[in-house]
């Protein structure tokens, strides 16, 4: 990553009040405020919006920041990754993985790891290695196209088309190895395939001699917030063992996503709309398809329904 360069005839208390402003910009983001438009930054930070955006220009053009341009918000950019792996938990996803990972690892054998997206690739946040001498090296930080990797197939799986188009833009120097991308309705209808499947494979797509697969990881919101993945040789993920990496991997994100609140739909935790209806339980169907909701007694049955948070159970999916 490129970093800007403060000329040497500026003031050194210039620079270091730009610093402080731009550090104390940056701590205003958080659990409580993950969004912030320019008008808050600048009333929050006591700044004038002019100053403000020179310095939230200079935080997005580091990576520190990202820029929704459609809404008109920032939120932390993966520039912050680094800096967060110096203290115990990197993010609350990645304390959330990190036994799972390990213990993959273990069983696979395999190194085994965590992605988020970002715009147009997939970011690892947290690994686990095998104990074994020859491995597949990574580390928290590594990129990956989403195009490329089972972790960048697996978050790009649940994009709409016309993200997948702007984020993959060939014509973008950023996004170059998208330009391996020729037929676009064969792209997702491979993507649609992995989706159904539940995982996604990449045969050497990534690197020469390197296999990985992965699956999504969901919240409570049903939504792909994350990929789990296994990567080594090419050799060693073929036949039977295969075949058990992939049952592995999705276990996995499985239970990743049920620490998350997620909710397979019919499962013990939510009602199937059409065995509740048999029952004689009445279900909300926007719970049934989010898995967002909570049972609740309405004139002495049990109803399922969208809570969205709205009363003590925070808008997890419990049974009641």
């Amino acid at each position: 990553m490129s970093r800007a360069r403060v000329k040497s005839s500026e003031p050194v208390q210039y620079r270091t009040r730009a610093l402080k402003r731009g550090l104390c910009l940056l701590a205003l983001f958080g659990p409580g405020s993950p969004e912030l438009t320019l008008t808050e930054l600048a009333e929050r930070g006591e700044l004038d919006k002019a100053t403000t955006l020179r310095l939230m220009s200079c935080l997005v053009e580091e990576g520190f920041v990202r820029r929704d341009t459609e809404r008109n918000v920032y939120r932390a950019g993966p520039a912050v990754l680094p800096v967060a792996i110096s203290f115990q938990q990197t993010t609350a996803l990645a304390a959330v993985a990190e036994p799972y990972l390990r213990a993959l690892a273990k069983e696979t054998g395999q190194t085994a790891t965590m992605a988020i997206q970002d715009g147009a690739h997939a970011v690892n946040i947290a690994l686990a290695y095998s104990d074994r001498p020859i491995r597949r090296l990574t580390y928290v930080g590594e990129r990956f196209a989403l195009d490329k990797a089972s972790v960048g197939i697996v978050l790009a799986e649940g994009l709409r088309d016309e993200e997948l188009v702007s984020l993959l833009d060939p014509s973008d120097p950023d996004t170059a190895a998208a330009s391996a991308i020729t037929n676009w309705s064969e792209f997702r209808a491979g993507l649609n395939k992995f989706g159904e499947e539940g995982y996604a494979f990449d045969d050497e797509g990534a690197f020469a001699g390197i296999r990985c697969l992965g699956a999504p990881v969901r919240d409570y919101t049903r939504r792909a917030v994350a990929a789990v993945s296994v990567t080594g040789a090419a050799g060693e993920f073929v036949g039977d063992a295969l075949a058990e990496y992939i049952e592995q991997v999705k276990a996995v994100a499985s239970s990743i996503s049920a620490e998350l609140g997620y909710v397979e739909i019919g499962s013990a935790r939510g009602p199937d709309l059409e065995a509740a209806t048999s029952a004689g339980i009445t279900a909300d169907p926007r719970a049934v398809d989010y898995g967002v909701g909570c049972w609740e007694t309405v004139s002495s049955a049990p109803v399922w329904t969208a809570c969205a948070g709205e009363c003590e159970c925070l808008g997890l999916p419990t049974a009641r």
